[in-house]
């Protein structure tokens, strides 16, 4: 039996959702998944968490105090794994008492991929990242992007984790049938931020303007977050829905039309994942972690992306969306999390 203390500042959104699959994909396994996770304001983690890990540790408060309960995490616990999650936790985490335990670090997106920032702190971040590397014995990259890029840095071995979308029982085969005419539901996922930038999606709706079948087109962004970039997304007339339970966003995405991916840039994220094994098609903004991603529905700008939505609602039943969809869905699987997992903790 393997003890993996997964530790993590960030729990919530994507990480949430990456480390409760983790959990799903290996419960017939040998491993015992201990969490230790510092909760943030706002964060939704209603996944029942409780009864996917054997024990779950909760932390509040700011990252001294978050570092002091990972010590002694470490130290009760005593366990053969240490997997980090997100930059911050992989950073505190190269400092831990870790004993005779493997260090495996999953960035979850590195924080100098970030576009919000100057080249300067992009430069520190990185510089930060490469600090006491030597100490993680695997990065468990969540997108090959993120392995190249942890390899670049000095990483010993870097080795392709991939996150995959467990649905719960009521969404799997109970898509609606559409029976209506237009409008198409359009959606987008994410807490409104420079991260999934909204500016990408304003001059998206612009271009699309210039169609006629604009006025057959509802979107919607599940989610909240900054309230001045909230106001010019409705300015548009795209529905803002603010911060809504996990449920929720899976029930609507569900039933929408079209999922649009329009983030500058991500680790791997889970919706676009949750909406593939949903069968809803997709258009995704080509960025670092999606470039090699194998779907043929990508776009590089706002026009191109408007230019896309409006061939999707010309030819809505087109069946190369289904078999691009198929394909996208093997290629990110419970078995093939599952056994990347067994062989980086060497169950």
């Amino acid at each position: 039996m393997k003890t993996v203390l997964h530790i993590t500042e960030a729990f919530g959104g994507g990480i949430q959702t990456a480390l409760c699959s983790y959990a799903r994909s290996t419960k017939d396994d040998p491993i015992r998944h201990n969490l230790l996770a510092r909760l943030r304001p706002k964060d939704n983690t209603g996944m029942a968490i409780q009864s996917l890990f054997d024990e779950v540790k909760t932390v509040e408060g700011g990252l001294l105090a978050f570092y002091r309960a990972a010590r002694h995490a470490v130290k009760e616990i005593q366990p053969d794994i240490i997997h980090l999650h997100s930059s911050f936790a992989g950073f505190l985490g190269r400092y831990l008492p870790k004993g005779n335990a493997k260090i495996v670090y999953t960035p979850h997106c590195y924080a100098f991929e970030r576009r919000d920032i100057s080249d300067l702190m992009q430069n520190a971040y990185m510089r930060l990242e490469q600090l006491g590397l030597s100490r993680i014995d695997v990065v468990a990259g969540c997108s090959e992007r993120e392995c190249e890029l942890a390899l670049e840095l000095g990483a010993k071995r870097a080795v392709h984790l991939n996150n995959y979308a467990d649905l719960p029982s009521e969404l799997k085969n109970n898509k609606a049938e559409k029976s209506a005419p237009p409008p198409f539901n359009v959606v987008v996922v994410g807490r409104v931020s420079a991260q999934k930038d909204p500016g990408f999606l304003l001059e998206t709706v612009r271009s699309l303007k210039a169609y006629p079948e604009y006025e057959q087109i509802h979107i919607c962004w599940l989610g909240g977050g900054d309230q001045e970039q909230e106001d010019a997304l409705r300015k548009v007339g795209i529905e803002v829905t603010g911060m809504i339970p996990h449920q929720q966003v899976m029930q609507t995405l569900q039933n929408a039309d079209l999922y649009l991916h329009a983030a500058a840039w991500e680790g791997m994220p889970l919706t676009l994942l949750e909406a593939a094994r949903m069968q809803v098609p997709m258009i995704l903004r080509i960025i670092g972690a999606t470039q090699s991603l194998p779907y043929p529905y990508m776009v590089s700008s706002p026009e191109t992306m408007a230019k896309q939505i409006v061939e999707f609602c010309r030819h809505p039943e087109h069946p190369d969306y289904q078999s691009a969809l198929m394909l996208f869905n093997n290629d990110f699987s419970a078995d093939k999390q599952r056994n990347t997992l067994l062989s980086i903790y060497e169950v």
